[in-house]
């Protein structure tokens, strides 16, 4: 499957890659780059997503891995560090874990190691809002998990953007992407490279008691402002939080 990416830096700079949440692509990055001027970042559509290939299936974690990995492979992309939103930062974990050795140090934002009880239902909320009443109304429905009161209130212009933007699913990624997410169950306590782990403090998808629960190694934890889509909505979490802990790893080596 040939997956469709950009790559921005110089090569000579530390190599980043950028994991998309679930219903996003690699464009919803775009107001964190300024703050990653000094990487060599790979951005991506998983299948499913933006500009990629959307076949009929599950798009499970397994096989987004092997997506990824066969991508690095095309590109002779280096050991790097991973940077993850939600069901990106899931992958980030599972490819970590599978991938030791292609990942120096992994911040996975905002997102699920397994999906319990609860979580599952509020994944299939979504989907039964899109078979009901389509892409917005699937959107309008998944808001209230996803973004922040603050960022509702100040950025209306950014919700509508994204609520505009989710007619562009087809209805069989729509239901590969969020079937995939049901299935997440990742042992991260085989997870052996650095971790830091962000949880938006208005975050109800997936609270920061749930992610601290996580038992990684090497692992540091962290909330930040914002909800489920902190990156997205706080851009400078970049500069303040994710770039110091890479640019510290790189100078420790």
């Amino acid at each position: 499957m040939k997956l469709h990416y950009q790559i921005d830096g110089a090569p000579g700079n530390p190599a980043l890659i950028l994991l998309n949440g679930l219903f996003a692509d690699l464009q919803s990055w775009e107001r964190g780059m300024e703050h990653l001027r000094d990487f060599y970042v790979l951005r991506f559509d998983g299948r499913g997503q933006g500009q990629s290939p959307k076949p009929a299936e599950v798009y499970d974690l397994e096989t987004q891995v092997q997506d990824l990995l066969r991508l690095l492979l095309e590109l002779d992309w280096p050991p790097c560090f991973l940077v993850g939103i939600s069901h990106g930062g899931s992958l980030g974990l599972e490819f970590a874990r599978r991938c030791p050795d292609r990942v120096k140090a992994l911040v996975a934002a905002d997102c699920h190691h397994k999906t319990t009880p609860l979580m599952a239902l509020k994944l299939k909320s979504w989907l039964a809002a899109h078979h009901v009443g389509g892409p917005t109304h699937r959107f309008d429905v998944a808001a209230p998990w996803i973004w922040s009161e603050s960022v509702m209130h100040d950025y209306p212009a950014l919700i509508e953007h994204y609520r505009n933007k989710a007619g562009d699913h087809e209805e069989q990624a729509v239901r590969g992407l969020i079937e995939g997410a049901l299935t997440v169950n990742i042992n991260v306590e085989e997870i052996r490279v650095p971790v830091m782990l962000l949880a938006g403090e208005e975050d109800v998808l997936t609270p920061p008691f749930f992610m601290k629960s996580m038992n990684i190694n090497q692992c540091q934890f962290r909330t930040t402002p914002g909800g489920h889509a902190s990156l997205l909505e706080q851009p400078d979490i970049f500069e303040n939080t994710i770039v110091p802990f890479l640019k510290g790893l790189e100078h420790a080596e």
